[in-house]
């Protein structure tokens, strides 16, 4: 499923200021899902650009053993866990500037080793009509009184492992386990594949309730945008072994400027790296939880 990040900043792209291109291109490693829209607009930043498209996690493994080929300068992941992943592994070095200090304090690496340049957050989607007020969190969809009426997607999708990963982090492993168990006994059908299937049975009233991320269903839906906001992001760094380490400073420079973040609207937002550190208690918790 599409982040919808790189035609929305293509506006932006369009207008920057370029700078001269290196002798040699700065090689990007990018999720499979973004190769058309990095092919395009990546080169508007006024540097040369070898763009290598793989799967998200496929591309970081290759990083982070030194085995990709071309070496990446820079690595773009469709998600958090694969960006943390790749710091955790020592297989980023520091980025620094101004544009990552203006990144949000929960969307960035506290180290300095990647930074978000898009973010989505949970949200709880409802069935046409429905009166929302009364669901105020993710805690109330798993009450009684929701039996058979809450839908979710795949418990293997990125955003919603991480989902769990934070919950965790925030609530402890089984107050977390609780929770997540709580959803999936008021389940009315089987987890969706995809958001995008989970948002048509919302739309059709074949699911009351369901959690679903911020960019998908973004016009007809009612929702409800929790306190706390669990985000995933699609996350950048500066490979330890780039090539042209400087040259890839200065295109992660510039992503971070054009970047289309979601409001970040109160502190107490929890780092999405939670999220990579939790990643393997989550994997367990779903399993042990029946959310398949």
């Amino acid at each position: 499923m599409m982040w919808r990040m790189w035609t929305a900043v293509g506006c932006l792209m369009l207008v920057s200021a370029c700078s001269p291109a290196p002798e040699s291109p700065v090689v990007v490693y990018v999720p499979t899902e973004f190769e058309e829209e990095a092919r395009e607009w990546l080169p508007q930043s006024g540097l040369a650009v070898t763009v290598i498209a793989g799967d998200s996690t496929a591309n970081t493994e290759l990083v982070v053993t030194k085995r990709d080929s071309p070496r990446a300068d820079v690595l773009l992941t469709s998600g958090v866990v694969d960006i943390w992943r790749a710091a955790e592994e020592g297989a980023l070095r520091p980025i620094a500037g101004e544009p990552l200090r203006s990144v949000p304090e929960s969307l960035k690496d506290p180290d300095g080793m990647w930074a978000a340049v898009a973010s989505r957050f949970v949200t709880i989607g409802t069935a046409p009509g429905l009166d929302i007020m009364h669901i105020i969190d993710l805690r109330k969809l798993a009450a009684p009184e929701l039996k058979a009426q809450v839908c979710l997607s795949s418990s293997d999708l990125p955003d919603n492992r991480a989902l769990v990963a934070m919950l965790i982090a925030e609530m402890g492993n089984r107050p977390a386990e609780r929770l997540v168990r709580g959803w999936v006994r008021n389940l009315a059908e089987p987890p969706f594949a995809s958001a995008d299937q989970l948002f048509d049975a919302l739309q059709s009233g074949d699911c009351r309730y369901g959690i679903l991320p911020s960019d998908v269903g973004v016009v007809g839906m009612d929702r409800v945008e929790l306190p706390t906001r669990y985000y995933n992001i699609q996350g950048i760094g500066v490979a330890r072994h780039a090539q042209y380490p400087e040259s890839g400073q200065q295109l992660v420079d510039w992503m971070l400027s054009q970047r289309q973040l979601e409001d970040v609207p109160a502190s107490k937002n929890p780092n999405v790296g939670q999220a990579g550190w939790y990643d393997q208690e989550a994997r367990l918790l779903v399993e042990r939880a029946g959310y398949r």
